[in-house]
C-alpha cells in the first residue's frame, strides 16, 4: 500500500509565502505559490511548503513513479495552510441595530465567511445556540425548529411558533429532516403567509418517501424538523450574516459588536485546496494544514487515482453547505458533495486529524486502502445518512469489484450528527477503532440509526473486530423501539464477522445482524466474543443482540423452511450478552447453524471488572465466564486455561487492547490518572505509542524519583501491580521505545488507595 522511498537525486522546489514565482525554487530563492512548484515536479521531486497561508487550488497533473513519488510536503518543524478562504476587506457602515454593519458587495456568491479563523453563520431561525465556550453548537436540538404535533403531511409543515413571528418566509430555504429523517434535503418555501402557522415545499424529495407517506398514512411527519435560512428578518444573532443579492448589500452582526478589523473577515471561495485529476498516481502529502477546504484524488468508481500517501495532515472545516440532496438540474445539487474525497486504490491515509464540516470527514472509495491513525470528529450537522465522519466503500452495485480489501484500524471517530462510520464492500478489516458519540443530531424519526455500519450482499468476508462502540443515542424521548444502534450489519448483510467488540451506552440494541433471504454458505454471518451491556436505553424490550430471523421472509414466501430463513447459517457464539432475540420485541431466535456458549440472562455489568474505568475485563471470580467459551478457528486462537473466555478480553492476558488513535506517547492510562483504588487491584494497563515497537514502565511512591519495574515488547501493556498499602498515592510513567531507540518520555500519572 505504501509509497515508497524517495528516489535518487530527487530535486527540491522550496515554496515560502515571501517568495517569488519567478524564482528557481532553491531555499535561499523559494517560489511564492504552491501551484508553480508543483507544475515542475518530476517523479521523485518533493516540493517543500515554508509557514504561511496559501490560498490557492493545486492542481497535480503529473504522476510519480514507484518508489520515485511526487511529493509536497510541510518543511520540517514548519506548519503552512492550504486555504479555502479570501480576505473580504469591505467599507463597513454601522447601523441601528447594535453591532450590526452593512456593506456594499459584488463579488461571488457567499456561502461561508469566518473572521478571527472562527465560523460565522448566515442567518437563520431558529438561531443556532453556542455551546459554554462560546462556539457553534451544532447538535444541540434547539438548531431545529419543531413542527405542531398534528397538521403536518408531505410537503407541509405547520408550527404554530413560526406563526407567532408574523413573518412572511416565502422564497426561504428550508432544511428539511422529514418524515423518515434519515436524509436532509433544502427546499424553496413555495407558499406562506404572515403570520400563518404553516408553509408549503415540494413534494419531489425522491424515493425514500413511499407513496403512502405522501398522504401521511405511512411514516409520520409530525415530528419533522426543519429550519429556514435566505431572509433578512432572520438576522437578529451576534456572529450572523445576511446577503441581499437584489441590492448587492452584506450585513452582518459581529461577535464582539465593532466593526471588522482589516484582514478579519474571510469568505470560502475554493472548494478543494488541492486536486489530482482522475488517474495520476503515486502522490505524497505529507504535514499539511487545510482550513476551509477539502481535497480530492481521482474522479470515481472507474476513474481513479492509486498509490496516495496523505499523512500527518490536519484538515478543518472541510466542507459546509446547506444544499442538502437538492434534485437534478439544480445549480446547488453539487455543494453536498465537497468533502473531502479520494477515489483511489492502494492509499495510505495516516496519522491525520479531520474536525469540523457539515458533510463526510473522509469519502474513500477504492481497493486495497489504509485508513490508520487518524481522528475524525464534528461532521454530519444535518444527521442525514449521507455523511458519516468516516465513509469508506458504499454498498453499491457500481462498487462491486472496485472497492473493498480495506484496513481501517487506530482511529477515533466521535461527535457526529448521525451515524459514526460506514464500511462497504468486501473483505474490509476493520479494528482497534474508538467510535463515540453519535446521532446527536438525530431527533423525531431518525432514530433507526447505526454508529458502525454495513449492509447488503457485497459486503461478504468483511470483519470488525477489536472496537469500541459507546455512548450512541438519539435525542429522542423513550420510543417502543429503536433509538439509535452499536453495531449493524443491515438489509442483506452477507458473511460478516462481528468480534471482541466492547459496545455500551446505546438508545437500542448493542449489535444488531439481518441476512439475505435463503442465504448461500458463503452469506453465513459470524458473531463472536463480543461485550455488550448498558443498551436499549430508549427500548422497552433490553435487546442486547439481535440475530434477525424474518426480516421480509413471511411476506415473500409463507412456505419458507428453516433454510429459507435469514441468519439460517449463521454462527453466534461466546458473547457476553444478556439478551440475544430473533427480532423487535422479543421475536424468536429461530435455530441457527451454531448458537452456543452465549451469557443469556446474565447481566454483563456484573460480569465485569471495572467498567466505568474501561476495565472490560472479565472478574476473577465471574465463573460463569472464564473458561467458559468454545474455540473458534481463527477467533479465538490466543486463549489461555482450559477454554476461550466469553467476551471480548480473555482474563490474564498480558495484552489489554485499548483501541483509538495512537499518540506519540502511551496514553489513555488504566486505572485513570488521579483514581483512588482498592488496595486489592493487580494490574495496570495503557495505549501504546504509535509506532513504538515497545516501552518501558517506571513505578513508586516519589514522583520524582520512580524506578524502572520493566520492559514491555510489541503491544504487550499489563504490568503486574505488587502489594499495595493502604492510604498511600502512586506514581507511574510510560516511556515509548521507537524503532530507532529512541525513547519519548510519557507523563507521570497517580492514584491512591483507600
Amino acid at each position: 500500500m505504501a509509497v515508497g522511498p524517495f528516489c535518487a537525486g530527487a530535486t527540491e522546489i522550496h515554496v515560502s509565502a515571501q517568495g517569488n514565482d519567478g524564482n528557481n525554487g532553491t531555499i535561499e530563492k523559494p517560489m511564492r505559490t504552491i501551484q508553480a512548484a508543483v507544475n515542475k515536479l518530476k517523479a521523485g521531486d518533493v516540493c517543500i511548503v515554508h509557514n504561511g497561508i496559501y490560498r490557492e487550488t493545486i492542481t497535480i497533473g503529473t504522476s510519480g513513479e514507484p518508489k520515485a513519488p511526487i511529493t509536497i510536503q510541510a518543511a520540517k518543524g514548519e506548519h503552512p495552510t492550504i486555504s479555502g478562504l479570501d480576505i473580504l476587506d469591505l467599507q463597513w457602515k454601522a447601523m441601528d441595530k447594535k453591532g450590526m454593519y452593512v456593506a456594499d458587495y459584488s463579488g461571488s456568491n457567499l456561502e461561508q465567511m469566518f473572521m478571527d479563523g472562527k465560523p460565522l453563520m448566515e442567518a437563520r431561525w431558529p438561531n443556532l445556540p453556542k455551546d459554554n465556550k462560546g462556539n457553534w453548537d451544532f447538535f444541540s436540538p434547539d438548531l431545529w425548529a419543531t413542527v405542531d404535533t398534528v397538521g403536518n403531511h408531505y410537503g407541509i409543515i405547520k408550527d404554530k411558533d413560526l406563526a407567532a413571528t408574523g413573518w412572511d418566509v416565502t422564497g426561504a430555504r428550508a432544511i428539511l429532516s422529514v418524515c423518515h429523517q434519515f436524509f436532509t434535503w433544502t427546499r424553496k418555501v413555495e407558499q406562506h403567509g404572515a403570520g400563518s402557522d404553516s408553509f408549503a415545499y415540494p413534494k419531489d424529495l425522491g424515493k425514500s418517501i413511499k407513496p403512502a407517506d405522501e398522504t401521511g398514512g405511512g411514516l409520520k411527519f409530525n415530528d419533522d424538523r426543519y429550519y429556514l435560512v435566505g431572509k433578512k428578518v432572520f438576522l437578529d444573532a451576534p456572529g450572523e450574516w445576511y446577503y441581499d443579492e437584489s441590492n448587492r448589500q452584506l450585513y452582518l452582526i459581529t461577535p464582539d459588536g465593532k466593526a471588522p478589523k482589516t484582514g478579519s473577515l474571510e469568505k470560502k471561495s475554493r472548494y478543494f485546496g488541492l486536486i489530482a485529476n482522475q488517474d495520476k498516481s503515486n502522490i505524497k502529502v505529507d504535514g499539511l494544514t487545510f482550513f476551509g477546504t477539502a481535497f480530492s484524488f481521482g474522479k470515481d468508481t472507474k476513474h481513479k487515482s492509486s498509490f496516495i500517501v496523505f499523512n500527518n495532515n490536519q484538515v478543518y472545516y472541510s466542507s459546509w453547505t446547506e444544499y442538502f440532496m437538492m434534485p437534478d438540474g439544480n445549480p446547488n445539487a453539487s455543494l453536498d458533495n465537497n468533502c473531502p474525497t479520494i477515489n483511489a486504490d492502494n492509499v495510505v491515509v495516516s496519522n491525520n486529524i479531520f474536525s469540523y464540516g457539515s458533510l463526510n470527514g473522509l469519502y474513500i472509495n477504492g481497493q486495497n486502502n489504509l485508513i490508520e491513525n487518524n481522528q475524525f470528529n464534528d461532521f454530519d450537522y444535518c444527521s442525514s445518512l449521507k455523511y458519516p465522519p468516516l465513509l469508506v466503500n458504499k454498498n453499491i452495485l457500481a462498487n462491486k469489484g472496485f472497492a473493498g480489501n480495506s484496513i481501517v484500524r487506530y482511529n477515533t471517530v466521535f461527535n457526529s450528527g448521525g451515524i459514526l462510520s460506514q464500511i462497504g464492500q468486501n473483505d474490509n478489516n476493520v479494528y482497534f477503532n474508538n467510535f463515540h458519540d453519535a446521532f446527536k443530531a438525530c431527533y423525531g424519526g431518525n432514530k433507526d440509526v447505526s454508529a458502525l455500519y454495513t449492509q447488503s450482499i457485497f459486503c461478504v468476508g468483511t470483519r470488525m473486530h477489536h472496537n469500541w462502540v459507546h455512548d450512541a443515542y438519539c435525542g429522542t424521548p423513550p420510543y417502543e423501539w429503536n433509538g439509535g444502534i452499536g453495531i449493524r450489519g443491515d438489509d442483506n448483510t452477507a458473511g460478516l464477522t462481528l468480534d471482541h467488540n466492547v459496545v455500551w451506552n446505546t438508545g437500542s440494541v448493542g449489535i444488531m445482524v439481518k441476512s439475505p433471504l435463503n442465504p448461500t454458505p458463503e452469506q453465513a454471518n459470524k458473531v463472536y466474543n463480543n461485550t455488550i451491556f448498558d443498551h436499549s436505553r430508549f427500548n422497552a424490550v433490553k435487546s442486547a443482540m439481535i440475530i434477525n430471523m424474518d426480516h421480509q421472509s413471511k411476506k415473500e414466501n409463507p412456505a419458507a423452511t428453516l433454510e429459507t430463513y435469514p441468519n439460517a447459517l449463521s454462527s453466534v457464539s461466546n458473547n457476553l450478552a444478556s439478551s440475544i432475540y430473533g427480532g423487535w420485541f422479543k421475536a424468536e431466535l429461530k435455530p441457527i447453524a451454531d448458537f452456543s456458549n452465549n451469557s443469556i440472562g446474565k447481566e454483563t455489568e456484573t460480569l465485569l471488572e471495572q467498567k466505568n474505568d474501561f476495565d472490560f475485563r472479565p472478574k476473577a471470580a465471574a465463573a460463569d465466564v472464564i473458561n467458559k467459551g468454545k474455540e473458534v478457528a481463527g477467533i479465538t486462537n490466543a486463549f489461555i486455561g482450559a477454554a476461550p473466555d466469553l467476551g471480548a478480553y480473555e482474563y490474564g492476558d498480558s495484552i489489554y487492547w485499548i483501541p483509538g488513535r495512537r499518540e506519540v506517547k502511551a496514553t489513555f492510562p488504566i486505572v485513570p490518572d488521579g483514581t483512588t483504588i482498592n488496595i486489592d487491584r493487580d494490574i495496570l494497563m495503557w495505549k501504546p505509542a504509535f509506532n513504538a515497537i515497545g516501552h518501558n514502565l517506571y513505578f513508586g511512591t516519589d514522583k520524582d524519583n520512580l524506578k524502572l519495574k520493566g520492559g514491555f515488547l510489541g503491544e504487550n501493556n499489563v504490568f503486574k501491580l505488587p502489594k499495595l498499602m493502604v492510604g498511600k498515592k502512586y506514581y507511574w510513567r510510560v516511556d515509548a521505545v521507537m524503532k530507532d531507540m529512541s525513547v519519548v518520555k510519557g507523563d507521570v500519572w497517580s492514584f491512591a488507595t483507600n
